[in-house]
C-alpha cells in the first residue's frame, strides 16, 4: 500500500530563513526517514502567502509513518521551522485511476 502523508503549517522567519531550516531538518531526517519507508518528500508554497507551506511525503508502510511522526525530535524540528503546530494528515492510496506528469 502506498500512504502519503501532508504536512501543512504556517513559517517561522523569511523565505529564505525557513527554507535553510527546512533543508537541515531533511539532510537531518531522511536517511532515517529512508530506513523506515520514506520513498520521497515534495514541498509547496502558496504562491498568495509564502508563509503557508504544505510538504507531501510519499511511503510505503504505516509504521514508519507513525515512528517518525511520533518522534520528539521530529516535534522539536517542526517547532523551529513552523508558527504552533503544524497539520499532519495520513492519506492511503485509494486505487483509483490517476496520473502524474513530474515536470
Amino acid at each position: 500500500m502506498q500512504y502519503i502523508v501532508t504536512v501543512r503549517g504556517n513559517l517561522k522567519g523569511d523565505r529564505a530563513q525557513a527554507q535553510a531550516v527546512h533543508d537541515a531538518t531533511i539532510a537531518q531526517v531522511s536517511p532515517q526517514a529512508k530506513e523506515m519507508g520514506s520513498t520521497g518528500h515534495q514541498t509547496f508554497l502558496n504562491p498568495e502567502n509564502e508563509k503557508d507551506f504544505l510538504a507531501v511525503d510519499f511511503w510505503n508502510n504505516m509504521e514508519g509513518i507513525q515512528k517518525l511522526y511520533s518522534d520528539p525530535n521530529l516535534a522539536e524540528e517542526f517547532g523551529k521551522l513552523f508558527e504552533g503546530e503544524p497539520e499532519v494528515v495520513v492519506w492511503a492510496n485509494s486505487g483509483w485511476e490517476g496520473y502524474f506528469d513530474a515536470d
